[in-house]
């Protein structure tokens, strides 16, 4: 009887050790599976950040560019007659058309988010990090959108005394062609908007170079959390 009795506890011991056993391996294929999936979505994330570098450079030419002109045609408002109308129209346009729009791709972003993969990442400095990274995103569209307003103040005045001399490009692809064809100086009001546009994208120029900075710095934590040199 005793006999008997142990046989059959060592075949319940047997069994559960058994369904305990798979179930620990199913959960850690389950572990290692997300784990895979989350670090694929960081991978992806690094290639986001390399789009979104060369997007920051573009913008911030463009509107260094635009700034550089604003502040020509601010320092010489009172004597614009001294320069050619070629200058002033060359000028004008890059400081009331070089803006820019930010396109970030945000879709890994949301897919950790969404699936639960953030949960994942072991290193919490690194989720911070990513997350901070596409809040600062929405930030730069709304003064993006701030700029692009500024701009539209200063369509009336562009269309009245501006006209394309061609339809060149520049090295960023953007139209500078224009000559100043009007028959007054530039109003007070349009000089107004024009310090108000550059403000804004004096600190956009500013936020995106740290963004920048900050980008390398979260390439860095990635790398680290993926384990790749």
């Amino acid at each position: 009887m005793k006999k008997l009795v142990a046989k059959y506890l060592l075949e319940f011991l047997v069994i559960v050790i058994g369904i305990s056993l798979s179930f620990y391996i199913e959960k850690e294929n389950e572990n290692t599976y997300r784990d895979n999936l989350k670090n694929q979505s960081l991978k992806r994330i690094l290639e986001n950040i390399a789009d979104d570098t060369r997007d920051f450079k573009f913008n911030q030419e463009a509107i260094k560019r635009a700034i550089h002109s604003t502040n020509w045609i601010i320092d010489r408002n009172r004597k614009l007659k001294m320069y050619s109308r070629d200058s002033i129209g060359f000028h004008l346009n890059r400081a009331i058309y070089f803006n820019t729009i930010f396109v970030d791709n945000q879709e890994e972003y949301r897919g950790l988010q969404n699936s639960g993969l953030m949960e994942m990442i072991e290193n919490e400095n690194l989720v911070s990090n990513i997350q901070g990274k596409y809040v600062s995103h929405e930030f730069f569209k709304k003064i993006e959108s701030l700029i692009m307003e500024k701009a539209k103040y200063l369509d009336e005045f562009s269309f009245n005394n501006l006209k394309y001399k061609s339809d060149s490009l520049d090295d960023l692809g953007l139209q500078f062609d224009r000559i100043f064809v009007g028959t007054k100086g530039i109003p007070d009001n349009i000089i107004e908007i024009l310090y108000d546009k550059r403000f804004f994208q004096s600190y956009y120029f500013s936020s995106i170079e740290r963004r920048m900075k900050n980008d390398q710095e979260l390439i860095d934590i990635i790398k680290g959390e993926i384990n790749l040199e």
